[in-house]
């Protein structure tokens, strides 16, 4: 196709206009092809791989000389056309991101545990278990005289209790007698009872319906007889079972020994 003088002059305006080129550099690289044109006529054209914005460039630049007598106007002299420029577009691939699922934190929230501060839980002596949750625990044997003596449970809570109940548990021996159960537990209300039962003697210490204990260490004794020349405690047991304010109900055993 071949455009007249006028149409060719418009093309080269409008996309000079269209990618804003630096008018200095335009024309003295144009001037410099000019040039180069003239003293290499017949060498054939070199081939260009131009992407993205430079294609705009390059037309403007394969109008060699045109470009040049378009811009310096109509006096010059009209210079011979440069060597074809063929321009070859790669479009850059396009790469689509990869989403993977992420998973949501569960936000339920766990279900809460009300305590019943009017029944005491009971205490069912299995293996020794010294420590549970809010509960530790020690048994020991504090002699008073050559003939009685005392076991001593001694409880510790590191959280508030709405109920506790310690069982101390005496294997009956040749002359053992109760001499019935006490207990330091300051601030708070705690029945003791003994009971007599062919095996043993069981004491039982229960935290009164309504009170609480504040964590801290509390002290149950069960205190007894026998005969001079000493007593075997080994088969002697004791346990607790606790409601924390929580809703916890820990349970700790062990022994004398």
């Amino acid at each position: 196709m071949t455009l007249i003088e006028s149409e060719l002059r418009a093309a080269l305006r409008a996309e000079a206009a269209a990618h804003r080129p630096d008018r200095e550099a335009m024309l003295d690289r144009i001037t410099r092809a000019a040039m180069r044109n003239r003293t290499a006529k017949n060498r054939p054209g070199p081939r260009l791989k131009i992407t993205g914005a430079a294609v705009a460039v390059a037309a403007v630049l394969g109008g060699g000389g045109f470009a040049q007598w378009a811009v310096a106007g109509d006096d010059g002299p009209r210079p011979e056309p440069a060597p074809t420029v063929v321009v070859s577009v790669t479009p850059a691939p396009s790469v689509a991101p990869s989403l993977s699922p992420t998973a949501k934190p569960s936000t339920r929230a766990p279900k809460s545990r009300t305590p019943s501060r009017s029944s005491s839980p009971s205490p069912s002596i299995a293996g020794p278990s010294t420590a549970q949750g809010a509960l530790w625990s020690d048994g020991s044997v504090a002699p008073d005289g050559d003939s009685q003596a005392s076991s001593v449970v001694t409880v510790t809570t590191s959280e508030r209790l709405t109920a506790l109940d310690v069982t101390i548990r005496l294997n009956r021996t040749d002359g053992l007698v109760a001499r019935g159960g006490s207990q330091q537990v300051p601030g708070a209300s705690v029945t003791s009872t003994v009971t007599e039962e062919p095996s043993a003697f069981v004491y039982r210490f229960v935290l009164s319906s309504g009170d609480t204990l504040e964590p801290g260490t509390y002290t149950f004794y069960a205190r007894y007889t026998y005969p001079e020349g000493g007593r075997d405690a080994g088969a002697d047991v004791y346990a607790a079972a606790a409601t924390t304010e929580g809703g916890a109900a820990p349970r700790i055993s062990g022994d004398f020994r």
